[in-house]
């Protein structure tokens, strides 16, 4: 795979949710622009909740 399969999750989201705010580019254009599906988006979108 390219350079997104080896990127940092956090950084891929940011930069989909950055081109949503800044640009209005839908997040499924974005998600396909760069090679991952709208399911790791979402699923990557929210930190998993620590257990208290």
């Amino acid at each position: 795979m390219g350079e997104v399969a080896v990127a940092d999750p956090a950084s891929v989201v940011g930069v989909i949710s950055g081109f949503r705010t800044e640009h209005g580019v839908s997040h499924r254009v974005s998600c396909r622009a760069l090679g991952v599906s709208e399911s790791w988006f979402y699923k990557h979108r929210t930190p998993p909740a620590h257990p208290a």
